[in-house]
């Protein structure tokens, strides 16, 4: 599915510039609970002008599960 996002000033953007490569983040990208607040997340990434020059790309990797409970 795509979804469009479009700007609300109620957003609220997270940024975690000192993360470590033991941490990661896990998101709630969608649930079924209709009357849950929160039934998807959108994420995205930019390009950082104040990284090092010559900075390693950040990589990210990406795992899909179906949780039941």
């Amino acid at each position: 599915q795509t979804y469009r996002i479009t700007h609300n000033p109620a957003h609220e953007w997270y940024w975690f510039p000192k993360m470590t490569r033991d941490e990661a983040l896990v998101f709630k990208v969608y649930d079924s609970d209709t009357s849950s607040q929160s039934r998807w997340t959108a994420h995205s990434a930019f390009h950082n002008p104040a990284a090092p020059e010559g900075a390693p790309p950040r990589e990210s990797m990406e795992i899909r599960s179906f949780v039941f409970w």
